[in-house]
């Protein structure tokens, strides 16, 4: 008697409020639920726009960075150099494969066999004189003394009327004698360098055998 004297609020009144006591902590809860993934959300979109704005970016440097390839201009070749063994010549370009006319040529300097591959393109095969005298008048017959010493990794520089094309030696034998075993097509560029007392003659002669490195 004496608690329902003094209360305030009746039974029924405290406990309408309690009922909406917790349907306010759930609303509440629930928006802060709400409000938090869609914080997420955003986050992870943020993330996202940042990896591929990072990726975008990156591929747009590697394609500004990309040198520009060098075309390759079909031409003769006009000299050769290989400074590493004091090999320098200029190159004669017969239009025929007659052998006097090569034997000709190679007392000028070295020679470019007509038919072979163009610097850049195929196997490109030059000739040139060697000899075991020390004392000669045509020092064209010297032009390839030095031919069996270059060591494999060598770089030959053959010169065009534009252009300057760089190889790497890649080997040097000595055969037997010249016959057909000289392929001038090829899936990639070579040069092929031999020795000759003459073009008539199967003596012994050095070849050395160039992979392509590129055009400057």
């Amino acid at each position: 008697m004496l608690y329902n004297q003094y209360m305030v609020f009746t039974k029924i009144e405290i406990d309408i409020a309690k009922q909406l006591i917790k349907i306010g902590l759930i609303i509440t809860i629930t928006v802060i639920f709400v409000t938090l993934l869609l914080s997420l959300g955003d986050l992870i979109k943020i993330k996202n726009n940042i990896t591929i704005d990072n990726f975008v970016n990156k591929q747009t440097q590697v394609k500004v960075e990309m040198p520009k390839v060098k075309d390759i201009v079909y031409e003769l070749p006009l000299s050769i150099e290989i400074p590493d063994n004091n090999i320098y010549s200029n190159i004669q370009s017969p239009v025929t494969t007659d052998v006097q006319t090569l034997d000709n040529a190679l007392n000028k300097g070295a020679v470019y066999y007509p038919g072979s591959g163009t610097p850049g393109y195929d196997n490109t095969l030059i000739f040139g004189h060697s000899t075991g005298f020390k004392v000669v008048m045509n020092k064209a017959y010297q032009v390839f003394n030095n031919i069996k010493n270059v060591k494999p990794g060598t770089l030959i520089y053959v010169k065009t009327q534009s252009q300057i094309h760089i190889y790497k030696t890649r080997e040097v034998k000595r055969v037997s004698k010249y016959s057909s075993w000289i392929q001038f097509k090829s899936d990639t560029p070579l040069l092929t360098l031999a020795t000759c007392d003459s073009f008539g003659k199967a003596s012994d002669r050095w070849v050395l055998t160039a992979d392509y490195v590129g055009v400057k």
